[in-house]
């Protein structure tokens, strides 16, 4: 069995070895800019170039090298072959279809270029024909997380109340599974607007504890909407966890929102966001005698982010973010503020996110269950580590049976630390997950 030691001397050496991955790759590119710089008209030194800066996923970088190259030596065929391969990557349409008119009219293009280029041209036709306007997709998907502290006993292992302390008993490391599946059916109203529908269940259970055991459904319905620069996205939603080993503690959580992403240009972005949910136990009338409605609440969110790219690769975001908690109990209210910085690398075999969150909970009153003379504040800091992509990028070779693409994994590490003035509140926690998802076209 696992301790939690040995859980981060394990975690540490993934965490290492990803930091070894980020700051090694861009160490593959063998020609610098500056070898560009000395000799921009070397076509041999420039390609090589291009296909590193491919190689590397930086495709406006290659596409950027190939326009210059083809200003320098216009009849060159070969040339102008690759830039188109990189324009298709790209799906950049207007350039596309301009190289392609220029090459048709240049007397230097030969006859099986023109071929190509005709059939190149009808593929565009194709994939720009009208699609269904109905899309329909299923999600299964499995996920196995291990905790560190799954019942989140205090640092000082102690139970703080007003008239007495004691020791705190309780289960540290344990393992949760989930299997669930969901479908999405939704409409693509016109070229700049959509709705959507996604609905599903998971199965979720302990390896030890079966107390936390429960069955959740949960539903969503979105409409998003592309207006000039912005990116809108409102939004309702459901959850509902039907508790095995505990029935009057089942809930019903209902919502509503709205996110919207601004382009300020190519690489900055500002987005922005708020949200309200309820949520109600004993949903169930036979259990409504049950003394657990203190738990019901109300929830009020917004946040406000920053989002800048660089070198085609590189995401940095900050996110500044608000919370009201209304419950029925005054001491499980509070307001609360946050404030997120992550970065985010695409890697050939997937996308690295790193990213921390600092949040502080000041509650509305005093749980005289605990402590009558102590205000609870809660200051509490997650760091987490995740890679995520498709299955092909791990093991290129199941490409072949899966060309699709519609096999994708997910690995994350969060580790957070919760400091607060009740002792019991104090605790750290630590989980990593593995997620793999498998995805079914239904109609499309």
């Amino acid at each position: 069995m696992l301790n939690l030691r040995k859980m981060k001397n394990h975690y540490k050496k993934i965490i290492f070895f990803f930091f070894v991955i980020f700051y090694t790759q861009p160490l593959l590119a063998e020609i610098t800019f500056e070898e560009i710089l000395e000799d921009p008209a070397d076509l041999e030194l420039n390609l090589n170039y291009a296909k590193e800066q491919e190689g590397l996923g930086r495709y406006k970088t290659t596409l950027s090298t190939l326009e210059r190259l083809n200003m320098l030596y216009p009849v060159n065929t070969d040339l102008k072959l690759y830039l188109i391969s990189i324009l298709l990557k790209l799906d950049s349409a207007a350039k596309l279809q301009l190289m392609l008119e220029t090459m048709m009219q240049d007397p230097n293009t030969t006859d099986e270029t023109r071929k190509y280029i005709e059939k190149t041209l009808a593929t565009i036709r194709k994939q720009s024909e009208p699609k269904g306007r109905w899309f329909a997709f299923a999600d299964l998907n499995y996920m196995q997380t291990d905790h560190s502290n799954i019942d989140g006993i205090s640092k000082s292992r102690t139970l703080f109340g007003t008239n007495a302390e004691g020791s705190m008993d309780g289960m540290e490391y344990d393992k949760t599974y989930s299997r669930g599946t969901s479908i999405t059916v939704g409409k693509n109203l016109d070229s700049t607007s959509a709705v959507s529908f996604n609905t599903g269940i998971n199965i979720n259970t302990q390896n030890k504890a079966p107390e936390g055991e429960n069955d959740l459904s949960f539903g969503s319905l979105t409409y998003s909407k592309i207006l000039d620069k912005h990116f809108l996205m409102p939004y309702m939603f459901f959850s509902r966890p039907n508790q095995r080993h505990s029935t009057p503690a089942d809930s019903l959580t209902k919502g509503i929102g709205f996110n919207n992403t601004y382009s300020l240009n190519n690489t900055t972005n500002i987005t922005y966001g708020s949200s309200y949910s309820s949520t109600i136990f004993n949903v169930k009338a036979s259990n409504r005698e049950a003394n657990v409605t203190n738990g019901n609440n109300e929830i009020y969110s917004s946040n406000i982010g920053y989002n800048y790219s660089f070198s085609d690769i590189n995401l940095i975001s900050l996110r500044a973010s608000a919370i009201k908690k209304i419950a029925q109990a005054d001491y499980n209210a509070y307001v609360g503020h946050g404030l997120n910085i992550g970065y985010t690398r695409i890697l050939p075999f997937g996308n690295l996110k790193i990213e921390t969150t600092f949040q502080q909970n000041i509650f509305d009153a005093k749980n005289s269950f605990i402590h009558s003379l102590i205000d609870r504040r809660d200051d509490i800091e997650t760091s987490q580590i995740q890679l995520s992509g498709r299955i092909n990028q791990l093991i290129p070779f199941l490409e072949k049976i899966d060309p699709k693409s519609q096999f994708f994994y997910n690995f994350k590490y969060t580790q957070s630390e919760s400091n607060s003035t009740l002792l019991q509140n104090s605790a750290i926690r630590e989980t990593a997950s593995f997620n793999i998802t498998k995805r079914f076209s239904l109609y499309e």
